[in-house]
């Protein structure tokens, strides 16, 4: 009975995706090899009987590879010896039981238990799991179904440290491709979190991963507005690109570098916003995705970048004049942050040093998507994550973020050669 539910499991472990055709075409090219050598050599056998047994011979050698390579005998019995070793048991007196192996990507690796061994014991032996894959974890988690199963991710191959934006990249609705993380590729669902933050030091890749966004925004027929107060000089290639897909609306550009305009344009851009709110409340739906979907009419998204967030938010160094204009500003982003996300209006800040002062709870608790570059100080990743993760980033990547609890490398747009010309 023991040995045919060793088979059952193999037979198992051979159907289980990923590469299910490829698992059982190399199986099939084992048996038919020792299905050819057992009948060569029985054909050199003048006695029946060896003969036909040799003949036979090569159901072991199949058995064997299906029972070692997919039964997974060995590794089970590798863990056993290894969760004996360092006693880890749960309270229940018995070791965890490996249950299988399954590569989620190019880049990870999980591997499932089912325990009584409570996850902090897991954490606190992660060092020797590490020396025992000899490779990193990069986390160690129980199901939300069912607490007595645990999983642990192991690394396979490092994140590359550069990856070229390309347009299949892209996703549909209104939804913008980031990066690839180890949990596979990164996706701000902007009609689930609508508006966001993205963090970095300078040199860390925030400036970039804004640009590659604003250009799926204007291949998606967003309407585009960009505040950045430095000119505007990072932003000259989504401007010149904008300009191509569009005709601009009441005469001005995507990219405003100058306060006046941009409290003119903000408020602009809150009027729209009540009057759709009011459209919605006429048809009787509650957003811009229902007002389509009724076939009502139809709305625009908008897709607003402030680039370095703390040249509106904070407003205490300013003179008099220039803090009665930024206070403006101010109240208008944050009534939009409130407001907006029905309307369809997604609101991007990019922040090169969190502060509570720039980043208050109000600011964070409307603006729920992040993305943390690298930060050596703690208290700039708390600010934007909860958390310490962005000073767990390597350094030297440029444009390496965590977004929720996953280390993503954001994809990076080129500047084409027509730009880089001028």
């Amino acid at each position: 009975m023991s040995f045919l539910k060793t088979l059952w499991h193999s037979a198992k472990g051979l159907c289980r995706k990923p590469h299910t055709i490829r698992k059982i075409g190399i199986f099939m090219a084992v048996v038919l090899i020792s299905f050819a050598l057992a009948h060569v050599l029985a054909g050199r056998i003048e006695a029946m009987i060896p003969a036909l047994c040799v003949r036979w011979l090569w159901i072991l050698p199949a058995l064997l590879y299906l029972v070692t390579r997919h039964g997974e005998i060995i590794t089970r019995r590798r863990h056993e010896k290894f969760f004996a070793r360092k006693k880890l048991m749960g309270f229940d007196g018995k070791r965890p039981l490996y249950i299988k192996s399954v590569r989620l990507n190019h880049y990870l690796k999980k591997i499932r238990f089912k325990s009584r061994v409570p996850i902090g014991e897991w954490e606190k032996t992660k060092p020797h799991f590490e020396m025992f894959y000899r490779k990193k974890i990069y986390k160690i988690e129980n199901l939300m179904e069912d607490i007595t199963v645990t999983d642990i991710y192991v690394i396979e191959e490092k994140l590359p440290k550069y990856i070229e934006w390309q347009d299949e990249y892209m996703v549909e609705g209104r939804s913008f491709a980031i990066g690839e993380g180890y949990m596979g590729q990164a996706i701000w669902n902007a009609a689930d979190l609508a508006h966001g933050i993205v963090a970095g030091a300078t040199g860390g890749g925030k400036t970039a991963l804004l640009r590659c966004i604003i250009r799926q925004a204007i291949h998606k027929k967003f309407n585009v507005l960009v505040l950045d107060f430095k000119q505007g000089g990072d932003f000259v290639q989504s401007e010149r690109e904008y300009r191509k897909h569009r005709d601009l609306e009441a005469g001005y550009g995507p990219v405003i570098s100058e306060p006046e305009k941009a409290r003119e344009v903000l408020t602009a851009l809150l009027v729209e916003v009540w009057g759709r709110l009011e459209r919605f409340k006429e048809a009787g739906v509650t957003n811009i995705d229902e007002f389509k979907a009724r076939r009502h009419g139809q709305f625009v998204p908008w897709l607003l970048v402030i680039d370095e967030a703390a040249e509106i938010l904070d407003v205490k160094p300013k003179d008099k004049a220039a803090k009665e204009l930024y206070t403006e500003l101010d109240q208008t982003l944050r009534t939009l942050a409130r407001i907006s996300r029905a309307a369809g209006v997604h609101i991007l800040l990019g922040v090169i040093r969190p502060s509570h002062d720039v980043i208050d709870g109000q600011i964070k608790n409307n603006l729920l998507w992040r993305a943390c570059a690298y930060f050596a100080d703690s208290a700039a990743s708390g600010v934007v994550l909860g958390n310490d993760l962005a000073t767990t980033l390597p350094p030297n990547v440029k444009g390496r973020f965590i977004i929720g609890e996953d280390e993503v490398q954001a994809y990076y747009l080129p500047l084409p050669k027509e730009y880089t010309d001028d």
